[in-house]
């Protein structure tokens, strides 16, 4: 629950959480009327020049404790580290407020996003209440920030969803529910798919007994202004098929459609902001089941783009998924660039751990924006050497136009990315980013992200697509 105050004395049953830099900072508590002796021990950590976290049992109608941070920016921590490791500690009733815009934003952030917890299945669960308080200088910059961290809270809500109760269905009904103002929604069901012939996602979810539903957001400014494609890939449960995965990797399954709900978030985010070029975006909802009938190693696929594709792992479903709805949309649009988001490889987590994505292809404009965004922002980005040797590799089936894995060249993530490049039929710019282990943080929380569905991508997509003319 957030509150948004004006004034201290408004608010009831909480505890005070102020951000502090220098002594004149001070003067914003006047409204409280605190002991001097307080004041001098907050002004004795100033003092000191160290990053330091002072609390006081007040007892008062209004706030129980009080929280002092004082931040210096000449140590090691940025702020944003320093913040996640002091108010993780904090109880679930928080009043927030600081000296200046920035700082108030980044209490704010790390309030809502170091905090976060997906307790929607527990019996017992308290909910923290997060008052901030404001003024008519930073209401509306509040107010702002907020709806994008509803957005990225919203995106780890359905990536924590069990697959019984999130599957291509049930997203179906979440998109066709939810309120766009600017944001234009089409939604085709599993006859629409067959009738356009997108034979490779037609064969991954044909033995499911859920069918699969394709989703497109249409953000349209100007027709005569570029058009970029988000594509996403949404398996509510991936099985492996026919090669199973092992009983640990298998719990982490329900987590294979996070990709497609950072791009409906950031559509969501998306829809009321001024834009300069044109957003559409798909997801492709399916799952990836095992079944008597699923199709099998060393099967042969003929995509929508007519070329055959030689199954050598049946766990490379989203190779097939993405490659069908790029060629579609290559095909069937005029595109000034493709990009396409995925949780795609072990070889990811092996190379940057759980702090980087991936982002890789032509579009260099685009890619420069992603790592220049990395210098200043949580969100992180690392651009992977990528030539034609990759795409080369793609193509050495001896039985088909192209293979969905080989087994012989063990960089993962620029080889699937080399699959669907074959699937680029006009010479689109396309960018291809790999987020998987920065979406799925099974290791352990730090900063801004929880262990597990962090919705990494939102606030930097949503942001660098503000920026694009």
């Amino acid at each position: 629950m957030i509150n948004l105050y004006s004034k201290f004395l408004d608010i009831k049953d909480s505890n005070l959480v102020f951000l502090v830099e220098n002594k004149s900072d001070l003067k914003l508590l006047n409204e409280i009327k605190l002991d001097k002796n307080i004041i001098t021990k907050i002004e004795s950590v100033i003092n000191s020049e160290k990053n330091d976290t002072v609390s006081f049992f007040l007892w008062a109608k209004n706030f129980e404790n009080l929280y002092v941070l004082y931040f210096n920016e000449k140590w090691d921590k940025t702020l944003i580290e320093f913040l996640w490791w002091e108010l993780v500690k904090f109880p679930s009733k928080l009043t927030i407020f600081s000296n200046n815009d920035k700082n108030l934003l980044s209490l704010l952030d790390t309030t809502l996003l170091s905090r976060y917890k997906f307790d929607k299945y527990k019996t017992d669960k308290k909910e923290d209440e997060v008052n901030v308080v404001i003024n008519n200088n930073t209401e509306k910059l509040v107010k702002n920030r907020l709806e994008t961290l509803e957005n990225i809270i919203f995106a780890r809500d359905l990536w924590e969803t069990p697959s019984c109760d999130l599957y291509p269905e049930s997203f179906a009904k979440i998109v066709k529910s939810t309120k766009f103002k600017n944001v234009k929604v089409k939604i085709f069901d599993s006859k629409h798919i067959e009738k356009k012939w997108l034979n490779l996602l037609h064969r991954v979810w044909k033995w499911s007994s859920k069918g699969p539903y394709m989703v497109i957001f249409e953000r349209i400014i100007d027709k005569d202004l570029p058009t970029i494609w988000l594509v996403g890939k949404w398996i509510t449960f991936d099985t492996w098929w026919i090669q199973v995965k092992p009983g640990d990797s298998m719990y982490e399954m329900k987590w294979d459609m996070c990709w497609a709900a950072t791009v409906f978030s950031t559509m969501k985010e998306l829809d009321n902001k001024d834009l300069n070029v044109n957003i559409v975006a798909c997801l492709v909802l399916a799952e990836n089941h095992i079944s008597g009938d699923a199709y099998k190693p060393s099967d042969i696929i003929k995509s929508y783009s007519w070329k055959t594709v030689d199954i050598v792992h049946t766990d490379a479903e989203w190779r097939l998924v993405l490659a069908d709805w790029v060629s579609y949309i290559s095909m069937n649009y005029k595109l000034d660039k493709i990009v396409t988001v995925a949780t795609l490889t072990w070889a990811v987590m092996v190379a940057l751990w759980f702090r980087y994505a991936w982002i890789m292809w032509n579009d260099k404009n685009l890619i420069n924006k992603f790592i220049d965004y990395s210098k200043n922002h949580f969100e992180k980005y690392v651009e992977l050497p990528f030539d034609n040797y990759f795409i080369a590799k793609t193509r050495e089936s001896k039985v088909a136009d192209l293979e969905n894995l080989n087994r012989w060249v063990y960089a993962g993530s620029s080889m699937w990315a080399a699959f669907l490049s074959n699937f680029v039929l006009n010479n689109e710019k396309y960018t291809h980013i790999d987020i998987a282990w920065t979406a799925l943080n099974s290791f352990e929380a730090y900063w801004l992200f929880n262990k597990w569905m962090t919705g990494f991508w939102v606030d930097s997509l949503s942001k660098i697509i503000m920026d694009l003319k």
